[in-house]
């Protein structure tokens, strides 16, 4: 159903292009303390044409990480960090954040990132068009390091690890930064917990096992249909911790409008602290443009595609 209703929009869209298609290269919009291999990261990916790195042959996570975000949340008009607001990894009430690695956008358009890290189609066309958007391209401060750990048995220190985005991984994570809200601290930028009700809090420690087992490896839309604990769990992760519909549990993206039935390998995901962006000890703020979504004869924009009759 999703990939006819993306077809069905996309035979009604005639031109999707980047604002910034006459760009040769991407701007470098916000900076602090690039060492050299950040440098060589940001000159590949500030080309978009440079070559990308198919998904069998990505190397693993190891010290450089990527988000991408809308510029407006992070910096001001003039390409300041906004003061207005905490700028931070992704939004301040989640204290974990889903990343994937630079190599995995070299050489990708904007439209192509959104599809390759797991953005749903209608999720690109309702809510991603004409939107300015950039790369977060960060190090994380010392202490923070990757995990090889799939099965979910997190170590005491287990706030300051990057974790492969399984579905045991996950699972072990919710329960750890979930509390009831009567206990927990809602003025932390970005949030250190998941503040839920009583009986959210309660159903998420409680849950068993067996019905984890069975939400990793039932259908999403099955489990709305069905309803029940198992739904409310589901969409708990899904409104709380960002686990979307699309998410494998096995450690890489899903291009959901290309590989509907999760049949090719995708990105490395992982899933890291969300963080202040003024406290990463290394970042670039890299512009990626507008996916814009036009046609011929509406579009208002000076850079609108010409009618075959014009």
């Amino acid at each position: 159903m999703r990939k006819a209703s993306f077809l069905l929009c996309s035979s009604l869209l005639l031109f999707i292009g980047l604002a910034a298609v006459q760009a040769k290269q991407r701007t470098v919009l916000y900076r602090k303390s690039l060492s050299v291999p950040i440098q060589k990261l940001v000159k590949i990916i500030r080309n978009p044409h440079s070559i990308k790195v198919p998904s069998k042959q990505l190397p693993p996570a190891e010290r450089y990480f990527v988000r991408i975000a809308p510029r407006d949340a992070l910096l001001t008009s003039d390409d300041k960090l906004r003061k207005d607001r905490v700028p931070v990894l992704a939004d301040p009430a989640k204290p974990f954040v889903f990343l994937t690695t630079p190599e995995s956008i070299f050489g990708r358009s904007l439209l192509e990132i959104y599809e390759d890290i797991g953005y749903e189609a209608e999720s690109i066309i309702r809510d991603s068009r004409n939107k300015d958007m950039v790369a977060i391209l960060f190090r994380y401060p010392e202490g923070i390091s990757v995990s090889l750990l799939r099965d979910g048995n997190l170590p005491e220190d287990w706030s300051k690890w990057i974790y492969p985005t399984t579905w045991d991984n996950v699972f072990s994570l919710f329960s750890r930064l979930v509390q009831d809200e009567d206990s927990c601290n809602k003025e932390d930028k970005p949030a250190k917990r998941i503040c839920l009700t009583n009986v959210q809090a309660a159903l998420v420690l409680g849950f068993p096992s067996e019905s984890k087992k069975r939400l990793s490896t039932t259908k999403y839309a099955v489990l709305k249909a069905t309803g029940g604990s198992d739904w409310e769990y589901r969409n708990l992760l899904e409104s709380k911790l960002s686990v979307f519909e699309h998410f494998r549990g096995n450690g890489e993206t899903q291009n959901e409008v290309w590989d509907p039935d999760a049949q090719q390998p995708g990105l490395l995901e992982l899933i890291g602290p969300n963080m202040k962006i003024a406290d990463l000890p290394e970042v670039a703020i890299i512009h990626l443009g507008k996916l814009m979504m036009e046609d011929c004869y509406s579009s208002q924009s000076k850079y609108r595609p010409k009618c075959d009759k014009e």
